[in-house]
């Protein structure tokens, strides 16, 4: 399990644990419960649920999108790219260019990757334009954003 899921568990579990014991005390089978507890404790548990709620469809819905990049007659080791001039574009529905930024790619195992915003949505088409440090460019035609590998073909 992902770091985010151990800490959404360990959330859960404390949310739980809080509501028991202000049901408990509510309840009586605390005696010696203070009345704030009594009072203050059911708000505070529905602060927790709700907070739980927002957290887990805050992180479930929050994704990275990374492009892993293959290059047309060329091996990764052999392109160094220029991150000040790697560009996305964006088009929405009806080929109308949305909004356009740069990109930072990174050099990982299995070559270069890129990462796209997160909230691009499925029907939006992006374009992605790659310099070399060599002044070589390269062009991904564009592609649906839940793709995982594209090629870049040497632009002219």
């Amino acid at each position: 399990m992902s770091p985010r899921v151990w800490v959404l568990v360990a959330f859960l579990l404390i949310t739980v644990l809080t509501a028991l014991a202000v049901l408990g005390a509510a309840l009586g089978f605390f005696p010696e419960a203070n009345e704030r507890l009594v009072t203050w404790g059911m708000p505070v548990v529905l602060g927790e649920i709700v907070a739980t709620v927002v957290i887990f469809f805050r992180t479930q819905w929050t994704t990275q999108i990374k492009i892993n990049l293959s290059f047309e007659n060329a091996e990764p080791n052999d392109i160094r790219l220029d991150s000040s001039n790697c560009r996305y574009e964006i088009y929405e529905g009806g080929g109308r260019k949305g909004r356009s930024g740069n990109l930072t790619p990174n050099f990982g195992v299995g070559g270069w990757q890129i990462e796209l915003p997160a909230d691009l949505r499925a029907d939006q088409v992006v374009h992605l334009q790659l310099q070399a440090l060599t002044g070589e460019t390269w062009e991904v035609r564009p592609f649906l954003p839940f793709v995982h590998t594209r090629s870049a073909d040497k632009s002219i």
